[in-house]
């Protein structure tokens, strides 16, 4: 697994901006500010330079932006592959009725 602030920080460099990566994840901007921030202080490196004009990633930034993408991407296939020899790859198909509505054709399928 990987901290989920990483995911935030893809967001805000594919956007370049910390308002359009909110929206995406259906969060304050204020959030997004703090987990980058967050991020920028507990690996002690600035991934962004702020301006007037935007958000525009230092070298660092840039570094992790390609490295972090492959590592989430790794992490993804690490997980599923295990799930898979686990034999927990099931997926399950759940359906929600009403009470108002007749669902005997589900119930006979």
């Amino acid at each position: 697994m990987y901290n989920p602030q990483i995911k935030t920080f893809l967001l805000v460099a594919k956007n370049g901006s910390f308002a359009k990566a909110a929206e995406i994840l259906y969060i304050s901007p204020t959030a997004v500010m703090k987990q980058i921030n967050a991020l920028e202080e507990r690996l002690e490196i600035t991934l962004f330079s702020r301006t007037n004009h935007g958000l525009k990633l230092t070298d660092a930034g840039k570094s992790l932006l390609q490295d972090a993408e492959y590592l989430i991407d790794f992490s993804n296939r690490a997980i599923s592959k295990a799930r898979e020899i686990a034999g927990k790859n099931n997926e399950a198909l759940r359906i929600g009725t009403s009470i108002m509505t007749p669902v005997k054709f589900i119930l006979d399928i």
